[in-house]
C-alpha cells in the first residue's frame, strides 16, 4: 500500500521541550521508520518525495495489513506484556523501553490491527530515540501512577 504524508506535516514528536516544535522534520519522520520495522517487523519503504504547490509530500509503501482494530485492553497488555512502561504526555498515552530507549505513541485501535492469527500488527506508530537529556523526565513520567 502506498501512503503520502500530508503536504508539508510529517507527523508529530512523542516528546519536545517546551520550546521545541511538535511537529516532525521530514528526517524524524523518516527516521521513525527504521526501529518501526525493526521492533515490529514491518517492511515500511521510503519511496521518495512529491513536490506539490502545497508543500513536500514523503511517499512510503507499507504492507497492507487484514484484519480488525485492537481493543484498547488488547493494546495494553500487547506493550506492557513486552516490557513498555505506559506514561501519560499531553493527555495521550505513550510507551517507553527502558533498553532501547524508544518512546512510542499514536498507540489508539485504528494503528493496531488485531490479525487473523491472533497478533497484533502495529502500522503507523510514532517512534522516537529519547535523547539522554530527556531520559529522567520519561522515567519520571513512567513512575506516576
Amino acid at each position: 500500500m502506498l501512503k503520502a504524508t500530508w503536504p508539508g506535516f510529517f507527523g508529530l514528536l512523542v516528546l519536545h521541550r517546551p520550546n521545541e516544535e511538535h511537529k516532525a522534520s521530514p528526517i524524524a519522520y523518516l527516521e521513525r521508520w527504521h526501529p518501526h520495522n525493526e521492533i515490529f517487523g514491518d517492511d515500511v519503504r521510503f519511496l521518495g518525495a512529491l513536490a506539490t504547490n502545497q508543500g513536500t509530500r514523503l511517499i512510503i509503501r507499507q504492507p497492507a495489513i487484514a484484519g480488525t482494530p485492537a481493543t484498547d485492553d488488547e493494546i495494553q497488555r500487547f506493550f506492557a506484556d513486552s516490557g513498555w512502561l505506559r506514561f501519560v504526555i499531553d493527555g495521550n498515552t505513550a510507551w517507553f523501553d527502558p533498553q532501547r530507549k524508544l518512546v512510542i505513541s499514536d498507540t489508539h485501535r485504528g494503528n493496531l490491527i488485531l490479525m487473523d492469527d491472533g497478533l497484533l500488527a502495529p502500522i503507523d506508530l510514532r517512534v522516537q530515540l529519547v535523547s539522554a537529556s530527556l531520559l529522567d523526565t520519561v522515567a519520571k513520567l513512567c513512575s506516576r501512577p
